[in-house]
This record gives structure tokens, C-alpha cells and sequence, in this order.
């Protein structure tokens, strides 16, 4: 699989092959398949970020058909492991059962609240 590149306002936003991989292996393929989810590190300059490890599912996520709940602690570890790896956090991603997956009202307050609760020196 190769990695995508998106453009945002003179960003450059790279995911890379090894990111990639780790969040379609997870994909609802099957009727019973279970939503799974993780977090997205990135190394980072002004105008590049090349996100390159995708985690999870990890280890005490909640995770049904229609629902991912991550284990909050879990991603805290995962955090400052990477950051001492010199890779950022910069977002979370998890999988939906439906062909054209549409984020419920859990996800956007969900990412609401990340972004008012992060302490970070991103743009």
C-alpha cells in the first residue's frame, strides 16, 4: 500500500505506508466485525507532517459493532512513549461500519474536547 499526501492551507500532511496499513487491517469487513480505533504520531516541521505509527487497538478498548471507546490511560502511555521517540501526537482514528462512514455527534464532541484539553505547541 503506499502512503497519501493531503495539502491543507500549505501543509503538507503525509500518512505513510506503515500508518496506513495499521488502520485498514482493521476495517469492519464482516457484518460482526467490531469498530477499532488508535491514535496518529507524526514527526513535524512548519509546513510537513508525516504521520508514521498508527496504534491500537489496544488492551481495555470497548469495542461493539457500532461503538470504540478507547482505554484513555492506554493512549496516555502511547503519548509519551512516542513523544520521547520524537514523534507527536496529532489525532485519533477509528473505523465505522458503514461503506461512506459519517462521524456521529459522540465523535465530534469527542475531538471538541481533545483539541480543548490538549497542552501542545501545534498549529
Amino acid at each position: 500500500m503506499e502512503g497519501l499526501i493531503y495539502w491543507f492551507h500549505g501543509l503538507k500532511v503525509e500518512l505513510t505506508s506503515a500508518a496506513l496499513v495499521s488502520m485498514t487491517s482493521h476495517r469492519q469487513a464482516r457484518f460482526f466485525s467490531k469498530e477499532a480505533g488508535g491514535q496518529m504520531f507524526a514527526k513535524l516541521s512548519a509546513d510537513h507532517w508525516r504521520i508514521e505509527v498508527a496504534t491500537g487497538p489496544r488492551h481495555g478498548d470497548k469495542r461493539g459493532r457500532f461503538h470504540f471507546w478507547p482505554n484513555r490511560k492506554a493512549e496516555q502511555e502511547e503519548i509519551n512513549r512516542f513523544y520521547e521517540q520524537g514523534l507527536e501526537f496529532v489525532g485519533d482514528w477509528h473505523t465505522h461500519p458503514e461503506n461512506i462512514p459519517r462521524p456521529s455527534r459522540q465523535d465530534v464532541t469527542s475531538v471538541q474536547n481533545i483539541v480543548r484539553e490538549s497542552v501542545h505547541h501545534l498549529p
